[in-house]
């Protein structure tokens, strides 16, 4: 793995997943970028299709605008994609689930906050990342753990915190987000003994290990 934070936006990306160059692309095209607009005028693309025609890297399309001609339409344009209409077979769909369930990333969401460099997922984490370093207890994002459902499928669950000196992890989630994993949480407050769930925000800035630290 090789991560980078956009500058902009602030998600994180696997750059080693993508293309030499990918990562500056998406800088320059990222939605919250503010130079963004001024890439998308008639001089920078101007200025791109010219590069393009000197580098002798360029189509049809590009030319035509060099030399300016008429743009061709290119025959698929509003046609439907290959795919429209067609499911997965059950057996495609069974390998696209279990390779999803066994994904050891977190999962990036667009509200993602970034705290001491840490990218948290919510207004919730980042006020408990604030309380942990305010009675100064050590915490640290913690790797996936893998749990077992009532169908016996694998999944693997991303607790929010870890406090290494207490051995006690800490998942901040409000009383809508049990409500719909309720199931889920059942199952993995049983097999993981040493987790918190925090369900309010006065827990949170009220938290306190209740355990002192472990041997």
């Amino acid at each position: 793995m090789n991560i980078r934070i956009c500058q902009h936006c602030g998600n994180k990306f696997d750059i080693a997943i993508h293309p030499k160059g990918w990562m500056a692309n998406h800088s320059r095209w990222c939605d919250s970028n503010p130079k963004r607009n001024q890439y998308n005028n008639t001089a920078a693309l101007a200025a791109m299709a010219t590069a393009r025609e000197k580098s002798g890297h360029t189509n049809q399309y590009t030319k035509a605008k060099v030399v300016g001609s008429d743009i061709p339409v290119s025959p698929n344009k509003g046609q439907p994609g290959k795919f429209a209409g067609r499911k997965h077979f059950d057996y495609t769909k069974k390998i696209i689930q279990q390779k999803a369930l066994s994904s050891k990333h977190r999962r990036l969401r667009r509200k993602m906050v970034e705290y001491k460099g840490i990218m948290l997922d919510s207004t919730w984490e980042l006020e408990l990342a604030k309380r942990l370093d305010y009675i100064e207890v050590k915490w640290i994002r913690p790797s996936p753990i893998e749990w077992i459902d009532q169908k016996g499928m694998c999944h693997n669950y991303f607790p929010d915190f870890f406090l290494p000196e207490f051995d006690l992890y800490l998942d901040p989630k409000n009383k809508y987000a049990q409500d719909v994993q309720k199931e889920k949480i059942a199952i993995i407050t049983k097999q993981l003994t040493n987790l918190v769930i925090l369900s309010s925000m006065k827990e949170i800035k009220e938290f306190t290990p209740k355990h002192g630290p472990v041997d």
